[in-house]
């Protein structure tokens, strides 16, 4: 007999270890969230189902499984910088998304070791279809460059933001680039960086050029050998005048609007406002990414800072595409925001991604206090991988510090790991913030 797979459609569901003669389950036994895979035990007992899930067998109402997995979105701590995987309906008819990721191996071992073990130990591939890098600094791309490089793996789409980076001490830096991000012209009295790429081709121009970073070298090597294979087939820039390819799952729209970079254009190329230096420039013309699924949405933006919020805030005017129920927070919980667009975002709940034992002390007080402050909820939620993750006592075990939200495209649950299970449920879960 074939196994078969149902999903949770609850938010939440508890399985139990027996049924009781009052036909009331007994003794529960596991905690699963919105979108957990079960699998049929091919067993019922009146209104209820056999299943094994996360390695424990149990009793669920059949009321809390069915066929049509929610929207999933894992927050994955990856340490000092930004990865977050969405998932949404299934293999048939679904899609999934990964945003940065990350400076390390954490998110391809999340994804072969846990949330793709079965791929990988069946040698099936797995489509990713859109990975949305939103800017090239190490803490969001180079844990992509091994996902990119590995042959399970079948990629869509990686959309970017266009900039590249350079290295000024290298013997072949271009003489007309006066910046580590390219050349920096003046246009009616304002400085515009128009050093640029949109496709493979571009890119692999600017190596020939001369001066590329040699991490972005490495991921450019990873992306020609994966479109020669076959494994990807588009790498596409985008900017505020992009749209992407949306798709109904579920019967719900999911979509996809992009509200940054904000570009212009000079000469008939390209062009990025130079905000101050070259860290503000390139983090300030991250992809700033708003999805929407149902009647809920979710922001992602990269490393904004304060002149590229302002940026953002003088080109919508009086429009506010930025409101959203679920917000990552900009640049790790960082200082460099304006409370103007925050109260823009006004969001539910705000997820920030940190790491330990770097100097720039993230999440910074005032971050973590104004996510709280500019919402919509009269008990606003604020989540850190950071202050999520934690170390067994006598044991240098780490359990990451990973956010989970799920959605209908009505109802959203949030949770984490708790840091010490006790009894059958492991989630520290919140969902009356949205009602």
């Amino acid at each position: 007999m074939a196994t078969t797979y149902k999903t949770v459609t609850s938010l939440y569901a508890q399985t139990y270890k027996s049924i009781g003669a009052n036909g009331k389950g007994k003794s529960s036994n596991n905690t699963l969230l919105m979108g957990s895979f079960v699998k049929l035990a091919n067993e019922t007992q009146g209104n209820w189902e056999k299943v094994t899930a996360f390695g424990k067998e149990g009793w669920i109402a059949k009321s809390d499984i069915g066929d049509s997995p929610a929207l999933k979105c894992f927050y994955v701590d990856v340490g000092q910088g930004d990865s977050a995987l969405i998932e949404v309906g299934n293999d048939a008819n679904g899609m999934k998304i990964i945003i940065d990721g990350g400076p390390n191996d954490n998110l391809s071992h999340y994804l072969s070791k846990w949330q793709y073990k079965y791929y990988f130990d069946n040698n099936k591939k797995v489509k990713i279809d859109y990975i949305f890098i939103s800017h090239f600094d190490k803490d969001h791309y180079n844990g992509l460059i091994s996902i990119i490089n590995d042959e399970h793996y079948e990629i869509g789409t990686i959309f970017h933001s266009g900039i590249a980076k350079f290295n000024d001490r290298k013997s072949n830096y271009p003489a007309d680039y006066n910046t580590e991000l390219g050349k920096k012209v003046q246009h009616q009295g304002e400085d515009y960086l128009t050093t640029g790429f949109d496709s493979i081709a571009d890119l692999n121009a600017l190596k020939a050029n001369g001066g590329m970073l040699d991490m972005l070298e490495t991921f450019l090597t990873a992306v020609n050998n994966a479109h020669t294979q076959g494994r990807l087939q588009n790498f596409i820039r985008l900017d505020h005048n992009s749209t992407v390819a949306g798709k109904v799952i579920n019967g719900k729209n999911l979509s996809f609007e992009i509200l940054g970079p904000v570009t212009d254009v000079i000469n008939g190329k390209t062009a990025y406002k130079y905000f101050d230096d070259e860290a503000h420039t390139i983090n300030g013309h991250s992809i700033v990414l708003k999805i929407t699924y149902g009647n809920r949405s979710f922001l992602f933006g990269g490393d904004l800072n304060i002149p590229s919020e302002d940026h953002l805030l003088a080109h919508y005017g009086g429009a506010n595409p930025f409101e959203v129920d679920v917000a990552k927070s900009c640049h790790h919980g960082a200082s460099e925001f304006t409370t103007a667009f925050m109260a823009k975002v006004n969001p539910y709940a705000t997820v920030i991604s940190s790491g330990d034992n770097e100097s720039y002390s993230h999440p910074r007080a005032d971050a973590i206090g104004c996510a709280g402050k500019y919402t919509k909820s009269n008990r606003p939620l604020v989540f850190s991988t950071e202050l999520a993750r934690s170390h067994s006592e006598g044991s240098d075990k780490i359990k990451y510090g990973m956010i989970n939200m799920r959605c209908n495209g009505d109802d959203i649950i949030m949770a984490q790991m708790k840091e010490v299970t006790t009894g059958s449920n492991v989630w520290d879960l919140y969902e009356e913030a949205f009602f």
